[in-house]
């Protein structure tokens, strides 16, 4: 049975840009009830595989949103969320990739 996985590729001009796992506290759901109609299919032949482009502030945004709703947290959470607040104040474009890989659970 296929699963699915998102990273996130934070795009910056004239510096390498970096590839992070989908925030935890980000709503997984939410974000694709959002911006899903925006999904641009990246070809492969096999898997469905998808990338999403958001502006660096409506990344900041959504973090924002889902930073509140997250509720309790531990500390090693919140230094998180602040660490990638503060990459996202640098970052210029944000895409989501989301892939599909089989999961061997058929």
């Amino acid at each position: 049975m296929p699963a699915r996985t998102e990273r996130i590729h934070l795009c910056n001009f004239h510096q390498p840009g970096q590839v992070v796992d989908f925030p935890l506290w980000w709503d997984r759901r939410g974000f694709f009830d959002k911006y899903g109609d925006r999904q641009i299919d990246l070809g492969n032949p096999i898997y469905v595989d998808y990338a999403i482009l958001l502006t660096k502030w409506e990344a900041m945004a959504w973090d924002k949103r889902c930073n509140e709703l997250y509720g309790l947290r531990s500390p090693a959470i919140a230094s998180k969320m602040q660490e990638f607040q503060s990459t996202l104040k640098e970052t210029k474009w944000v895409v989501v990739e989301s892939s599909e890989w089989e999961s061997g659970m058929d």
